[in-house]
């Protein structure tokens, strides 16, 4: 069993990219009781952390990209990470940032559930997963992407917007868009420059609908992508044009719904599919101790416009 594990190691990190003798190698100081107890995911991480140059935060520009990924990690080829985003959103995070998304990426999948449904769905009409109402919309390169998806949004999803509400939008993968429906946002703080964060460790929503296509094209080139929409009540914003979520003066009411979280890192959103308080950096302590008060890298949830 532990020979038949390792090999699957081994192989799984070949595949995505890494040197089959120096991955196995080291392996080889970790003892076989330890290999079995973590995931693949965790094994490559922990091997690239440990692997890595010194430079993985920052580009050369004595490199193109793909280049200086595997001088970064030692990989075959970094194709696979490359062809999948714009060059500019590319650019704009780290290496380290791209190689833990490849690694999650290849290491997760959104459910045999969840691909079944976005596959056999009808285009351009409204379905409804788990109670959440989904438009499947396949967009090609020469197609106006932001017209068509506008024109979608204003008649279909209007039946759902009751006119006391603002829409905001947040643009992820569908790995990341099945775990919101089932289980809230993530809790734990973000890092910045990194999708939405800009300069703080925020989770963004954005106010306007063609911010979150235009993440959309930048970052899922070749892979499918949802954007999420949130119907925000009113009584949850702040400013007499609901420039952002009111997050202020809310901490018992945020407490609670930390407390109410399917595990550490998720929150529940609340009856109208929102997301009504800031993250916090001490979670694991407000699951311990109730009386613990929130920590937060932020005060509120800016919008990108």
């Amino acid at each position: 069993m532990h020979l038949e594990k390792i090999t699957e190691l081994v192989n799984q990190a070949q595949k995505f990219g890494f040197s089959h003798k120096k991955f196995l190698n080291w392996m080889s100081s970790i003892s076989k009781e330890f290999l079995l107890t973590q995931t693949l995911e965790y094994w490559l991480l922990t091997y690239m952390s440990e692997t890595a140059t010194d430079s993985t935060d920052s580009w050369n520009e004595d490199y193109s990209p793909d280049a200086w990924l595997v001088e970064c990690f030692s990989l075959k080829t970094a194709n696979f990470i490359v062809t999948r985003v714009s060059e500019e959103y590319l650019k704009a995070q780290t290496p380290k940032y791209w190689i833990d998304w490849a690694i999650y990426q290849f290491t997760n999948q959104a459910s045999k559930e969840f691909i079944s449904f976005i596959e056999n769905a009808s285009e351009n009409k409204v379905h409804v997963f788990k109670n959440i109402p989904i438009i499947v919309k396949s967009i090609s390169d020469t197609s106006d992407k932001g017209n068509e998806l506008n024109l979608l949004l204003e008649t279909d999803l209007n039946q759902f917007n009751n006119n006391k509400s603002t829409w905001y939008y947040h643009t992820t993968d569908l790995i990341s868009a099945e775990s919101i429906f089932t289980d809230g946002i993530s809790l734990v703080a973000g890092q910045k420059k990194q999708d939405f964060g800009g300069r703080t460790s925020s989770f963004y929503l954005n106010d306007e609908f063609k911010w979150a296509i235009d993440f959309r094209l930048q970052k899922f080139i070749s892979s499918p992508s949802a954007i999420i929409i949130y119907d925000i009540p009113e009584t949850l914003l702040k400013g007499k044009e609901y420039e952002h979520l009111d997050l202020n003066n809310g901490n018992k009411r945020w407490k609670d719904v930390v407390h109410k979280s399917h595990n550490y890192c998720a929150c529940e959103a609340d009856e109208y599919g929102s997301v009504y308080g800031p993250q916090t950096t001490n979670y694991v302590r407000m699951i311990k101790n109730k009386y613990e008060t929130p920590i937060c890298p932020i005060t509120f949830f800016k919008s990108m416009a």
